[in-house]
């Protein structure tokens, strides 16, 4: 059974982060959060809400209605088992293309409007 916080974490950061985004970016940002959490569902809130790492859980703590947030419910519980594949290509950072790249580090793949790497 999944823990039941770490997919509400893990859904609300994918819904808040990249919901315009098409599905290989929102999962792009699920398992970043995930490798965050170095792959343990119970470490993902605590990884969700450390400070300065999602832009969103400084800003809001607006939750969706289930309906609106059912996608990124399943997309997360297909991440946290591990049953939809890696589209950030083993990234561990994003940000929007809107940003310039400060960090000096060499993207691993670009998902509509975020920068992975």
């Amino acid at each position: 059974m999944l823990d039941v916080a770490a997919v509400m974490c893990m859904s609300l950061t994918m819904y808040h982060e990249a919901r315009g985004e098409p599905i290989p970016g929102q999962v792009a940002v699920g398992y970043v959060l995930y490798r965050r959490a170095d792959f343990n569902p119970k470490n993902i809130c605590s990884e969700t809400y450390r400070a300065a790492q999602f832009e969103w859980t400084k800003k809001t703590k607006h939750v969706p209605d289930y309906k609106t947030l059912k996608p990124f419910v399943i997309l997360s519980e297909k991440i946290i088992r591990q049953q939809i594949k890696d589209s950030s290509k083993g990234a561990s950072y994003f940000h929007s293309t809107a940003l310039p790249n400060q960090w000096g580090m060499k993207p691993k793949v670009i998902i509509k409007n975020h920068v992975f790497y």
